[in-house]
Formats: C-alpha cells, structure tokens, sequence
C-alpha cells in the first residue's frame, strides 16, 4: 500500500505538469524538463512547448527548430493536437538527432538536412520516426532520457516495458517484459545488460541483445526515485524513503544507505571513489563511494533562508563539480581544495534567475542550461557570470 501511495504521488505530480498544456485556449507549455547538449558547435534541447531545438552556438542563433504534437486528451483541449511535452534530453550521433517525448515518439532527425530547411518527413538518410506501442498517449509516453550504444537505441515507456530500436532505421529489435506499471526512469547500459530502476522498489537487469531479464536483481522496501549510476562493481541509487543507496552488483543486500532530508531525485554522480548526489532537501551531499561515509555537504537556500531544493544531477567539469538548485542558483565546487570540517562553501556562485529541474551540460568552460521560462542559459565558470542566452520561443 505504501508503494502505490508513492506512485500515485508521482504520477499525479507529473500529471500536474503535463496538464498545463491542456487548458482553455491550448496556449501554455507544456513544460517539460528536456536538458541540453552540445555538439560541433551547435545546442540541442527540447523546448517547454514541444519543440526540438538547435542554436548555433557561435551565432547564438536559431539553426532549427522541429515540433512534436500529440492528440489532445479530450478533457479541455477539444480535439485539435497539442504540443508533447519533452523531458528527456537529446543525444547527438553524427549527423543525427535523436529525443523521445510524452507523445510516445522517437524521432531521429537529420541535422544537415534540417539546417538546409528541408520539410520532414521527406525521405533522407538516418531520419525516422517510431511510436512506442499503447492505446493512447498516456499509456506509452516517453519521460525518461534514451540511451544509446552503438547500433541501438533504449527507452523506457510509461507502459512498463523496456525497447531497443534500430539506430540507423528505428526498427524494433526488441521489447522486455511489462517491469512496472510506469517507467520514468532510464535504463542504464552496462557491457552487455541493461540495469533498470523501478517506483516498486526494485532494480532489474535486462539482456542488451534480446531484452529477456537476467537472473540477478535487487529488491527494497522503497521505490527508487533516481536511475541507477553504475561505477565499478557498484550501482548507485536514489529512493523514495530519503536515502541514498548503495548495492553490489550481483549482491542480495545493500552495501550501505545513506540518509537526506527527503528524496535524492536527480542521479548522483560518481567520481573517484567518490557520490556527489543533490537531494530536495536542499542539500548536496559528497559521500565515500565504498564506505557510505560523509565527506562533506553545502545547503542551498533562498534569501529568506529556506532550503531550495536540488532537483537537477550534478556535473563535473575538470576538478570543479556543478550543481544547479531549483531557483536557478549555480554553484562551483573546488574538488582539490582542502577541506576544513564537513559544511564547504562554493568556489563561485551564479544564478540564471529562473526554476531549473532540467540536467546541465557542461564543456569547455561553458555550462548550459535550459530553464523552466524558455531560455537557454550559458555561463561561463571562468568569469562567474552569464556568458549568453537565447530564447527558446519561436515566433509563427
């Protein structure tokens, strides 16, 4: 009962999120957390209004811009589409782009061809578009970010179950079992098996090359909130009781589990030897990888002093870790500096002045952001403040 107590909270949260789209009128966002990423000089993102986006990073100009619609659901949208709402954040193969959306969609668009202009989808080479199998949009929407290998493509759908498409052609390769009643959460690519987290509290491996599951699992008593990190022989994992946990692979017990003040949402990162995880508790948490000790933590708080939650995985850049809270503060960690006690104070501290739940993108000195108003942020460590921004609204 407490499992589907959590998940019902989570599935109305999300739906709360999604519902802002479906007003009177059809003229707000959708609002979806899609973050960035650059490559050969140009962003992609996934903007709140359904669109895929790329920006010339040099020009900081709109390249292209694609939108991805989704029949309404009937209940005060009338029948006309509506924008699908994007959450996970594109990936970038060669010349093509790939992203998933709350449609049930996977689209590859091809990145040449969309800088010349040409209508979609006109056949060219690279370029598809899948719909994940389900009675209606809800059923099979795509929220968590796709994962690539070299030849394949995997998702997770609201459906339950785990696919692999053909990267080249979006052929189906496989689908797995129904895992859960929803899958929000990514699966993770390992050598030859796929680790996937679930809302009951479980984590699940799966055969890259057919989908069947593997022998070894883990059970919880509580959901899991985060994907699993995989680092070493280890998985690491967020949950729905506060706590941060920590397994072998191949284990039937936990290794250690560490307490926050409420849920690690965002995936921890982990870097030599070390779990750098944000909760939204507010707090950011360094912890010892194999011991589950606590090396040092940093609070986030507003200028009324209430703690901002940390929604958003931490990135590294070189030897400085960069975390964003939810109001849109930057932080830089020096992770060579010597500690004095376990409460650290940031290198530098910025702020885009907008809610961000979305992953950063860091590279080259630049962090990039795209906020909850529309607008892609990018900052430079070095000076400590904006470098530039771009809307992500287009005008029709």
């Amino acid at each position: 009962m407490k499992q589907a107590k959590i998940l019902f909270f989570v599935v109305i949260s999300l739906f709360a999120l999604v519902l802002v789209s479906c007003v009177p009128g059809g003229a707000q966002p959708a609002r979806g957390w899609s973050g960035t990423v650059v490559h050969d000089g140009i962003l992609y993102t996934g903007s709140v209004d359904g669109r895929v986006v790329a920006i010339n990073k040099s020009s900081q100009n709109l390249q292209w811009f694609y939108t991805i619609t989704m029949p309404s659901s009937g209940m005060s949208c009338g029948q006309s589409p509506v924008s699908a709402t994007i959450y996970g954040t594109p990936i970038v193969d060669g010349d093509i782009v790939y992203v998933g959306s709350y449609s049930g969609k996977v689209l590859a668009l091809n990145t040449v061809a969309r800088s010349q202009d040409l209508p979609f989808p006109q056949t060219r080479y690279g370029e598809w578009e899948w719909d994940c199998p389900g009675t209606n949009a809800g059923s099979n929407a795509i929220v968590a970010d796709l994962v690539m290998s070299e030849d394949a493509l995997y998702l997770s759908s609201s459906n339950g179950r785990v696919y692999s498409l053909d990267k080249e052609f979006g052929d189906l390769n496989w689908e797995s079992d129904v895992l859960h009643e929803k899958l929000w959460t990514s699966p993770v690519l390992q050598g030859d098996t796929l680790y996937v987290s679930t809302y009951d509290g479980r984590i699940v491996t799966l055969s890259v090359e057919t989908g069947a599951l593997l022998p070894w699992f883990f059970e919880s008593e509580s959901g899991f909130a985060s994907r699993p990190v995989v680092y070493e022989d280890s998985i690491y994992v967020g949950s729905f009781d506060n706590k941060l946990y920590a397994t072998k692979i191949g284990a039937s017990e936990l290794s250690w589990s560490f307490p926050g003040g409420n849920w690690f949402w965002g995936a921890p990162l982990v870097s030599e030897g070390v779990v750098y995880a944000g909760c939204l508790d507010g707090k950011v948490y360094a912890i010892g990888a194999e011991t589950g000790e606590e090396l040092w933590r940093f609070e986030s708080r507003d200028p009324g002093g209430k703690p901002v939650p940390i929604v958003s995985s931490p990135v590294l850049m070189d030897n400085l870790l960069i975390v964003a809270d939810e109001l849109g503060s930057v932080y830089v960690f020096d992770l060579n500096a010597e500690l004095e006690g376990k409460a650290v104070v940031p290198l530098k501290t910025m702020s885009v002045g907008a809610v961000v739940r979305s992953s950063l993108f860091a590279q080259e000195g630049l962090v990039y952001i795209r906020a909850q108003d529309n607008w892609v942020y990018v900052l430079d460590i070095d000076r400590g403040g904006l470098s530039w921004k771009s809307t992500l609204t287009i005008e029709e």
